[in-house]
């Protein structure tokens, strides 16, 4: 396939996303971007660069993070073409300049419908005012149900469709194909490749995919000998749930993708309006704040309810109350509690004092004939819980039962 006589672009994105605001993504920052997209297997983003008259950005210092980790940036824009589509045309061409994107999506919805001389207008002047980049054409799914939009207008001066297959809920892969054959069915156009397809991965309205769809979304465009790569609304915290993106994650793309990085035991995503203090140990000093909406990785999880969000467990959040965080464990991965050496009794009456070590701080005492698991014996002191360094002098306790 060629664009303005020369050959296209690649389009093996593989498993790829959709980026509406960044800012909603780890706070912004460029290198804890990249670093969540390695950690899912994501090889491919797509940056929302314009919105009407509107060139967004400051997006260098993140497009030019992500590409130096190895991740292809695409990206897209809105557009309305029911006041000055040339004006419209205009500033894609400048956002692109700006941002050099390795393909540009063409989002157009509603406002276009019967917009026939429109979408004329704004093909003319975007295709010369671009040349070699290829333009795909990125809206609803089911051609059928919009008669009146002007697919023909579009598909005889783009390089490409990703139709937006946002299942609701139903049937992924009868949607897909719905979608397949519409676009190959438009009256008065070209048969137009669809190298990628966007795909569901958000709450709408109260209704959201499962993570068994993502997975069958995901199946059947990576078996689909047409499709290169998969766009997934979207990567936004706002947007997507703790379960969907772990699906996502844990996908293993077939075509060229590597090995999937090491996971987290699950994904926990913040619902208290105030946030959730992250601690450098489970019940140690605040050392930061995770905002609402906020989506972490879990790596370790106690009984108790404390999760670490960082693989070296140097941050940790409380996940015990569901109204104010959003826990997605992978079950089969959740190692059990540790089992104790045995239980025993505290014996002084005046109570046992637990140390943060062994002959270290006291934290709090043990009212006599408390009964506690010692999980582990050193130098005649008996570490008492089952993660934390809590300590108490052995010689005080009797073993129980």
């Amino acid at each position: 396939m060629r664009v303005n006589g020369s050959e296209m672009a690649d389009f093996n994105i593989g498993k790829g996303v959709y980026i509406l605001e960044p800012k909603t993504i780890e706070g912004g920052d460029p290198e804890a971007i990249a670093s969540r997209f390695r950690m899912a297997g994501v090889k491919s983003a797509a940056v929302k660069i314009c919105d009407g008259f509107r060139v967004l950005g400051d997006y260098e210092a993140l497009i030019q993070t992500l590409r130096n980790q190895g991740i292809r940036v695409g990206a897209w824009g809105y557009s309305y073409l029911n006041r000055a589509p040339l004006h419209e045309a205009h500033m894609i061409a400048d956002a692109c300049q700006r941002y050099h994107p390795d393909f540009y999506l063409i989002d157009v919805e509603a406002e276009v419908e019967k917009n026939y001389a429109g979408a004329r207008l704004f093909m003319d002047a975007l295709r010369p005012a671009v040349p070699g980049l290829p333009l795909g054409l990125n809206s609803f799914w089911n051609v059928r149900n919009h008669p009146d939009f002007p697919w023909a207008d579009f598909l005889q001066t783009v390089d490409f469709v990703c139709p937006q297959v946002y299942w609701r809920g139903v049937d992924p892969v009868g949607k897909l194909m719905q979608s397949q054959q519409g676009y190959a069915d438009v009256p008065n156009a070209p048969e137009v490749p669809m190298p990628m397809v966007a795909g569901d991965l958000h709450l709408y309205m109260g209704v959201k995919a499962t993570p068994e769809q993502v997975t069958e979304f995901l199946t059947a465009a990576t078996g689909d000998p047409f499709i290169q790569g998969v766009l997934m609304w979207a990567a936004d915290d706002m947007q997507t749930a703790p379960d969907l993106w772990q699906a996502f994650s844990a996908f293993q793309w077939k075509k060229g993708g590597g090995p999937i990085p090491e996971q987290p035991l699950g994904w926990a995503k913040i619902k208290a309006p105030s946030g959730v203090t992250v601690r450098s140990a489970p019940l140690a000093v605040p050392v930061g704040l995770l905002g609402r909406a906020e989506l972490a990785p879990v790596w370790a999880l106690t009984e108790t309810k404390w999760a670490a969000i960082t693989h070296n467990c140097e941050q940790w959040i409380f996940t015990g109350n569901p109204n104010k965080v959003d826990l997605t464990l992978d079950t089969s991965r959740v190692p059990g509690p540790p089992r104790g050496l045995y239980a025993a009794r505290a014996v002084p009456a005046r109570g046992l004092n637990v140390r943060d070590d062994i002959g270290g701080t006291i934290l709090r005492a043990l009212t006599v004939d408390s009964i506690v698991q010692v999980y582990e014996e050193k130098n005649g002191w008996a570490r008492i819980h089952a993660t934390r360094s809590e300590w108490v002098d052995a010689a005080y306790l009797s073993k129980s039962g």
